[in-house]
């Protein structure tokens, strides 16, 4: 195989490579710090940030050295499973055992451990075209765009269609980085590099051994959760079985998803709402159904109870350790609890959520006006609809009072009587009819035995308590919808009012680098910031979207990224083909893009119907294809013989990770999707209006 083949291949293997690395380890983040999308953006910010500065660190190497490229792959191939063995066995030494980081700990973190691999990625495409010409190989920038995006392409379809479903983490690693590998090795050998050669193959031998060692991998996780009986990577999260003494604890995504323990978790759950309740005939348990649970249930004499839990993989383990046995009258389905209520033509009288705190896009909609009606829906008359959240019995901080109040309210707006329980939670009793706070005289009068709530209830659950969370919830706050996530721009505040911190810092640090970076600048490359920008946007709007309707964005994630991939390859090949009139085609695409967030912003404001997931999906191909056409007409206008590569990759990768930053972790949780949209129109805006004045200026 001949030299420029090799590098071909090499700039295909980094793009199956890097795109693959950039899935596990956003997902890997979100196990780690029990994420939510603020997660997804700072992580995919971080790298594209950190890969733009490697493409501008490229501009200082104008000859390269194919020796020396050889060894770069060599050490990107290896990258991936060091990166991820440092994000899991450091944490436990950076931050406190248990304990939650702030916000400013959790992207500190994100930028020291990804950023050696970042640097490297970003490095190696605008050096490979330097390797090409030094060669004396004809090869375009808008070529080297086309090229990259072919691997990064098959990267997340090999990922998001295959691999995720069969292997773990490092398994993939280890079939990610194989193409790496090989052309790495056959260039050491075409060049006749030996000894290199022979480092190269010891290298690769030392990679396999611990990538192929599943044993190992489970080993890596021992700190962050102790002695692991089980470790199941599941398409939807990371399912991992733990034991301490007697107490076996199933994890789901870095959350503690049921612990056979708690007896006082599944006594309030289920008695304070099915307690109101005289004969209660069909049940709807949302997640929370394992263990000693579905025994308080059938408690109360139910005939059916329905329990949705989204992830198959958590309800096999579960009936594996013997926490989920089968009962008559039980029936366990695995799909999405929403997608569910809004669908079911069954009928409940009592409909129960066991579900995390609404920080996520994916819990928020449990907790938002439009799914409370649509539990209004399938409750018979009298049902009731229960839900608990965190709060502290002995202080309750501003914040977490708005959360508890603007929850209180957005129940009110469908049920005449919500009352809230001071337990080791928060528990939201919602009904139409009279709701008696005397549980333990309720159950008594059932004849149903507790081991807590009989001896302790009346003891914890004092009319003091009852009153101060009642006066807690009686603010005016706004309510909880599917898109103006008011949960969610709280939790962000809390979050930040939990470690002593403000955002303000992090917005005027974000504006002040993107001003800088701005200033410069030159103008054909700001198109393609604004459209790095606009695209990383709208790939957050999709995640948020898609996750508001279908809740299983881990999922999912993988699918998004790689049909952004996919449209910006024909999108390159149609920017490459069709020459001349650059300008006028770089307007005629802007202007494509402004009707499509238009489209979207209509949608997010007006409709806001359930489209299917591949109208999503085909939106996003549309809208990349058009972002893909305009690198290499951008870099035709600045001229091959500036090197326009480095430059241009780099304005597209900051636009990228500025637009992810400002719109997933500021604009989307504090302001709400249509905000974003304007948002993001404005800047795209801007861009249009600077190429009419370039156009004027110079035609």
């Amino acid at each position: 195989m001949n030299f420029r083949r090799l590098v071909i291949w090499s700039i295909i293997g980094t793009g199956i490579s890097s795109v693959t690395t950039q899935l596990i380890t956003i997902r890997e983040f979100l196990t780690q710090f029990h994420g939510n999308e603020i997660t997804i953006s700072l992580c995919l910010s971080t790298w594209l940030l950190l890969s733009g500065l490697g493409s501008l660190l490229a501009k200082a190497f104008s000859r390269g050295r194919a020796t020396a490229y050889s060894l770069l792959l060599l050490l990107i191939a290896a990258a991936p499973l060091a990166q991820l063995m440092v994000i899991r066995g450091l944490r436990e030494y950076v931050f406190i055992h248990g304990a939650s980081p702030g916000f400013y700990a959790v992207l500190g973190y994100i930028v020291t451990s990804t950023a050696p691999y970042c640097l490297l990625i970003g490095f190696i495409l605008p050096y490979s075209l330097s390797v090409m010409h030094q060669a004396g190989q004809s090869f375009t920038s808008g070529q080297l765009y086309l090229t990259d995006n072919a691997g990064d392409i098959l990267g997340g379809a090999l990922f998001s269609f295959v691999l995720v479903y069969r292997l773990k983490p490092f398994g993939i690693l280890a079939v990610t980085s194989a193409l790496l590998f090989l052309v790495a090795l056959a260039m050491l050998l075409s060049l006749r590099r030996y000894v290199l050669l022979g480092a190269g193959c010891a290298l690769a031998v030392l990679f396999y051994s611990y990538a192929a060692d599943s044993r190992f991998e489970t080993r890596t996780l021992a700190g962050q959760y102790g002695e692991i009986t089980r470790y199941v990577e599941s398409p939807f999260g990371r399912i991992v079985i733990t034991r301490e003494g007697p107490q076996n604890t199933v994890w789901e995504t870095g959350v503690p998803l049921y612990s056979n323990e708690n007896v006082v978790n599944s006594e309030e759950k289920v008695h304070y709402p099915l307690a109101q309740i005289r004969a209660p005939r069909g049940v709807l348990l949302v997640s929370g159904g394992i263990g000693e649970t579905l025994e308080e249930v059938f408690k109360h004499g139910v005939r059916r109870v329905d329990y949705v839990e989204l992830d198959p993989h958590v309800t096999r383990e579960a009936r594996k350790l013997g926490f989920l046995m089968p009962r008559p009258g039980l029936e366990v389905m695995n799909t999405d609890g929403r997608y569910y209520i809004k669908t079911t033509k069954r009928r409940y009288d009592a409909i129960i959520m066991d579900l995390p705190e609404p920080d996520t896009f994916q819990v928020n909609r449990f907790f938002t006006v439009q799914f409370f009606g649509l539990c209004k829906k399938i409750l018979n008359p009298g049902g009731v609809l229960s839900f608990g959240v965190s709060y502290s019995q002995n202080y309750i901080s501003e914040v977490r009072r708005k959360k508890l109040s603007s929850l209180y309210h957005t129940a009110r707006a469908h049920f005449g009587n919500v009352r809230v329980i001071p337990g080791q939670e928060a528990y939201f009793i919602c009904r139409d009819g009279p709701i008696d706070l005397d549980i333990p005289a309720l159950l008594e009068r059932k004849g149903i035995r507790t081991a807590y709530i009989a001896g302790f209830y009346r003891g914890n659950v004092t009319s003091e308590r009852v009153e101060q969370l009642a006066a807690a919830l009686r603010g005016a706050e706004d309510l909880n919808t599917d898109f103006e996530p008011r949960l969610m721009h709280l939790s962000l505040r809390e979050w930040f009012a939990r470690h002593g911190s403000s955002p303000a810092y992090f917005i005027g640090a974000l504006g002040l680098f993107t001003m800088v970076y701005l200033a410069f600048m030159k103008r054909e490359e700001y198109v393609l910031f604004s459209t790095g920008f606009a695209a990383m946007g709208v790939e957050m709007l999709i995640v948020f979207a898609f996750q508001v309707l279908y809740g299983y964005i881990y999922l999912k994630i993988g699918a998004v990224v790689t049909v952004f991939l996919l449209g910006l390859l024909p999108g390159a090949y149609l920017g490459n083909r069709f020459r001349g009139g650059e300008r006028g085609k770089l307007l005629a695409s802007e202007t494509g893009l402004l009707f499509l967030l238009g489209l979207f912003g209509t949608w997010a404001l007006w409709s806001r119907a359930a489209l299917p997931d591949t109208l999503f999906l085909g939106y996003a191909f549309v809208f990349s294809t058009l972002c893909g056409f305009q690198f290499p007409v951008a870099a035709r206008l600045v001229g091959e013989k500036q090197s326009p590569a480095a430059g241009c990759l780099a304005a597209d990768l900051t636009g990228a990770a500025v637009g992810t930053l400002a719109t997933g972790t500021l604009i989307i949780p504090l302001m709400g999707i249509h905000w974003a949209v304007i948002f993001l129109g404005g800047v795209k805006i801007s861009s249009a209006v600077l190429m009419l004045t370039i156009k004027r200026q110079r035609g």
